[in-house]
């Protein structure tokens, strides 16, 4: 049988059945994050999840077989909503904030479902669902130049589209591509896809974060990805670099040295830090204030309210916790020397227009408000006893567990796609390997038509 011939028989398919179609989909729109088109999810607004979570009913008959692997993480959110019974008792029941908080827990756990249906049941073609994913990002950078050239004025039709179909748009003053908030693009970038590129090593991954990433601080989207890039950097660098070689070593000295002085020189020119060095890391920004204080009132609540610090407010009564906490966290930035009755945003928090208004940006802090500080450390160890039990633990394990836990710091989405996708890829270690088809394919079957042996799927 000639190579040819055996790459075919052994390759993977792109589409075992039409369903496999939503999922491509799924993976299409995983960069539209913030578009009216999605489900509004408190700060963000994707169709991902939605998605997936359409894929895995339509393929309910392989849930027995996920759920032999993965049952402890996807009973877990069920635990969520029993503990939330005593906050719902004892603080109230919201049922628009409660349901959201409810459908980001399924569609996120869909997520998980889906990646294993698709490539560890189903065996689909693994590096061409990658390269459909650098495609949607590759055409999200796209529209993020085009909002560069709105924001200077030379595209109005861009900014008429950008108000017409984000969720809450930012142009023509700052760049966002298709994401929710300007300051999510590290989620994206360092969230999926860098964990994609150390599974791969594709180098067309590697290539789309550095332009997207160096894009996006010389397009002036924020000051978060500056710091982010640095953080993934030195991450992506343990993870890839052979520190046996001092070569390498120095490179990658060099290297981190680099970027980290190009981005301490971006952010001294700019105009929102240098209000920060002028008049304090808080009262020198608008949106810090108000990011602090949105930690800061639930913070409060928990302090003055033990029980419901470790057992929960309840799913949905992040809305409580704050009110609670509000005049204590307000009096806290006056006695320090701020301002927050100058801050519209947290004036407007006191009596909130909606509950649309109601979030915290801080995936810790709405979780240990909803669920308790109890669930929180079920969760750790339970994501640590996951790891172990599938002896997924090595050197891109501990890198990628501390780039989460850097994001989702300033990142409240249940459904997001990267902790699902490290659960899931700790999940299938040993079988990591064999999901890259193609190339790698065809390496094996030469090697192995070379040996003279007999290859099978």
């Amino acid at each position: 049988m000639t190579n040819v011939a055996l790459a075919r028989k052994v390759s993977r398919p792109n589409i075992v059945d039409l369903t496999d179609s939503v999922l491509y989909a799924a993976l299409i729109m995983l960069p539209a994050g913030g578009t009216v088109f999605g489900l509004n999810m408190m700060y963000w607004s994707p169709i991902s999840p939605v998605l997936f979570a359409i894929y895995a009913v339509l393929n309910i008959r392989y849930l027995p077989r996920v759920f032999a692997r993965y049952g402890t993480l996807l009973l877990f959110p069920v635990a969520l909503v029993m503990i939330s019974v005593y906050g719902w008792m004892t603080i109230g029941f919201h049922p628009n904030t409660a349901l959201r908080t409810l459908a980001a827990l399924v569609t996120g756990v869909s997520c998980l479902i889906s990646l294993d249906i698709a490539f560890r049941i189903k065996r689909l073609n693994w590096n061409a669902a990658i390269t459909v994913i650098v495609v949607a990002y590759t055409v999200s950078f796209g529209v993020g130049i085009l909002q560069f050239i709105a924001v200077h004025g030379h595209a109005p039709w861009m900014t008429m589209l950008s108000q017409r179909f984000l969720e809450r748009n930012y142009v023509p003053n700052r760049v966002q591509f298709l994401f929710a908030e300007p300051s999510y693009i590290g989620m994206h970038l360092f969230g999926v896809l860098m964990p994609l590129q150390w599974l791969t090593r594709r180098k067309d991954i590697a290539a789309l974060i550095l332009m997207y990433a160096f894009g996006s601080a010389a397009m002036g989207a924020g000051l978060r990805i500056l710091v982010d890039m640095v953080i993934a950097l030195l991450l992506w660098v343990i993870v890839l670099v052979n520190f046996h070689r001092l070569r390498n070593i120095i490179i990658a000295l060099v290297g981190v040295g680099v970027v980290g002085a190009a981005g301490g020189a971006v952010l001294l020119t700019n105009d929102r830090i240098q209000l920060m060095l002028s008049h304090g890391l808080i009262s020198g920004d608008f949106s810090s204030m108000a990011r602090l204080f949105r930690a800061l009132a639930p913070v409060e609540a928990w302090l003055a309210d033990i029980p419901h610090l470790v057992f929960g407010f309840g799913a949905g009564n992040l809305k409580d916790a704050i009110a609670r906490g509000y005049q204590t966290a307000f009096n806290w930035l006056q006695a320090r020397g701020d301002n927050p009755a100058g801050n519209g945003e947290i004036r407007l928090l006191g009596s909130p227009p909606g509950d649309h208004y109601i979030f915290s940006m801080s995936a810790y802090i709405d979780f240990i408000t909803e669920f308790g500080a109890v669930m929180f450390i079920a969760l750790l160890a339970l994501i640590l006893v996951h790891v172990t039990r599938c002896r997924a633990w090595n050197k891109m394990t501990v890198c990628w567990m501390l780039l989460l836990a850097y994001l989702y710091v300033q990142f409240e989405g249940y459904a997001f796609y990267a902790i699902w996708l490290f659960l899931w890829a700790a999940g299938v270690a040993g079988l990591m390997g064999s999901l890259n088809s193609g190339v790698d394919d065809v390496k094996r079957i030469r090697f192995a038509h070379k040996r003279g042996k007999h290859l099978s799927e």
